[in-house]
């Protein structure tokens, strides 16, 4: 989390009034905001500090919700869901297109820190299936084209507010 200075990360937790019941917000907006994508010691033991709880218990949040991450992740985190409706719809076009096209299965990083996917259960966008949500936005309705088409897109930068 190099690229966010201690006095932003200072920012983020006092726009939750340092409040330890908010320490999840705070977790998830601060690895948001890190292009690295994921909680550092650094910040573990920062936050720790600043809500005057012990690092165990932010390492058991880290640790324990799924949306917070441990290690660096890819700039670009594709999640392809793998409910059933989802699954029926087409899911597996995407995931087979981006294991040919990217070269990584799922759960891996290419090579260049640009790309990753995982499944996650549903998110409520059945009707869109199948798609691809990067952060908060979803890419909905593809086929393999648009698929190879959306890498080719993220790795010229077409994207830039992901």
């Amino acid at each position: 989390m190099a690229n966010i200075t201690t006095d932003e990360k200072i920012a983020i937790i006092n726009r939750y009034h340092a409040n330890p019941e908010q320490a999840l917000n705070i977790l998830i907006d601060l690895q948001f905001t890190s292009s690295d994508g994921y909680i550092d010691q650094a910040t573990a033991q920062l936050v720790a500090a600043h809500l005057g709880v012990t690092e165990t218990r932010i390492y058991e949040m880290v640790s324990f919700y799924a949306i917070l991450k441990e290690a660096p992740q890819a700039r670009y985190v594709m999640k392809i869901c793998n409910s059933a409706p989802c699954h029926f719809s087409g899911e597996q076009i995407v995931s087979h297109e981006l294991e040919e096209i990217l070269d990584i299965q799922e759960g891996q990083m290419t090579h260049d820190g640009l790309f990753m996917y995982h499944s996650i259960p549903c998110v409520g966008a059945c009707a869109q299936a199948p798609f691809i949500k990067i952060k908060d936005r979803v890419f909905a309705n593809l086929t393999a084209d648009d698929v190879a088409q959306l890498i080719s897109d993220l790795r010229a930068g077409r994207y830039p507010e992901l």
